[in-house]
């Protein structure tokens, strides 16, 4: 199965390299793959992540340029991450509640019929209903939802689920 892997990047100090880099050998360990949106990132003219340049942007206030350059640029390449991938992995951080990115991510994998697992420490009633009301299951940790997916007919049972609430849900509406 393919994961792609959403979780802050804009407020994460490392745009969350780490965790990403991390799961994603634990991943295929369990002979599963990773689609991670920091390595589709594309960068700058001067060879930095090009988030750097859009928080430069925006405190400039070039809000046109960090549009245009946001909606060529990550738009189409989360999107299209999540397209490559079956479900999608959330880390759900202070950096999340501070972004969107993330949330349209998860949106989008619910609209497209995927299971959506969310990984947080937060108490259930920090996390918002409408994310909750996406996600397919929710753990407190990597490690349980590592476990979960060992078991890949758990997954393949998500996937039927997820789609079919998706189509539920949705139908006729997209």
């Amino acid at each position: 199965m393919k994961f792609y892997l959403s979780g802050g990047m804009e407020y994460k100090k490392d745009l969350g390299i780490g965790w990403r880099d991390w799961l994603t050998k634990e991943l295929e360990e369990r002979r599963h793959e990773a689609v991670d949106p920091v390595k589709l990132e594309l960068p700058d003219e001067h060879g930095k992540p090009l988030q750097a340049r859009l928080t430069v942007l925006k405190i400039a206030g070039k809000l046109d340029e960090v549009r245009d350059l946001c909606r060529r640029s990550f738009f189409r390449k989360d999107i299209f991450g999540i397209q490559l991938a079956e479900a999608l992995v959330v880390y759900y951080d202070g950096a999340v509640q501070k972004g969107a990115g993330t949330l349209s991510e998860v949106w989008e994998a619910f609209r497209e019929g995927k299971p959506i697992y969310l990984i947080t420490d937060f108490k259930v009633e920090e996390i918002p209903v409408w994310l909750i009301a996406e996600t397919t299951a929710i753990f407190s940790d990597f490690e349980l939802f590592l476990g979960y997916v060992d078991n890949h007919s758990n997954v393949i049972r998500d996937m039927m689920n997820a789609k079919k609430v998706a189509d539920e849900v949705l139908g006729g509406i997209y």
